[in-house]
Formats: structure tokens, sequence, C-alpha cells
């Protein structure tokens, strides 16, 4: 099913003290489409896969107008530097709700925050770059997680 509803992106960084951290970013207007499918190996194994699709527009409201920069320009920028940004990459985390923190959060307060929201947690798995053909109606980013 598809919804248009806000997400939070967390961006995976390290900090100065070299633990993982997320820099969360609100986007309001992203689409996003949840898919269940189940399986049997030729042994009898039942398997169930959780999939998430998500679009988000290039006219989508991003968090305080922050900038979207490519990955690698993102991992370049220092740690206040990149709160002033926003990117996508395998292992970002996405919560299908709005949020309205700024700081940088653990992956367990990121986890808490998921279950306070009933929501699950998206691993970013695969992304693209749609901003640069197209009219404006069609460029977006699209993300493919678990």
């Amino acid at each position: 099913m598809y919804v248009q509803t806000a997400i939070t992106l967390f961006n995976k960084r390290l900090s100065t003290d070299r633990r993982e951290v997320y820099i969360p970013t609100c986007i309001t207007g992203a689409s996003f489409f949840e898919s269940r499918s189940s399986g049997h190996s030729t042994d009898g194994i039942h398997s169930e896969s959780l999939t998430y699709k998500l679009r988000i527009p290039i006219d989508a409201k991003v968090q305080d107008d922050r900038t979207y920069l490519s990955e690698t320009a993102f991992r370049a920028l220092t740690a206040e530097e990149a709160r002033g940004h926003w990117t996508i990459q395998k292992g970002d985390i996405v919560l299908a709700c709005a949020t309205e923190l700024t700081d940088p959060v653990d992956e367990r307060k990121l986890k808490e925050l998921a279950r306070g929201n009933l929501v699950n947690v998206i691993t970013v798995k695969e992304y693209a770059d749609n901003t640069i053909r197209g009219s404006m109606d069609v460029r977006h980013w699209r993300i493919g997680g678990e």
C-alpha cells in the first residue's frame, strides 16, 4: 500500500569518540510502500520477508531546510556541518513517522523511538538519486529497505 507520510531518516556517522550515531532529518511528503512476502524452500522451511520502498520527491519539506549532499560529500563534513545537511547511504535507518529530534542518537535510542511510535526500523539497503532528469514533478530519491 502506498501512503503519503512523514519519515525520519537517520544518517549514520562516527562520533568523535568513534561510536556510531545517527543524525535525524524529518522529511514530510514522502511516499511509503510496505511489501510482505513468504515462501517455502524444498526442505519445507517457511520464510517471510518484509521490504519497503520509499520515494522522496525533490520538493518534499525537509527539516530546517537542510540541503541534500551525495554520500561522499556528506562523509567529508565535520560533525557540526553534517547537522545542516542530509544524505542517503546504505546502512542508514528510516522510521515512518515524524520526529522533532535535532541531536544525534545512538542505535538503542533509535530502537526505543521506533517502539514508542509503533513503527518498524527500516535499514537502507539500496537507494537511487533520480533528481537529475525529468520534469520537476518526477524528480525524487528512491530508497529500498528491509
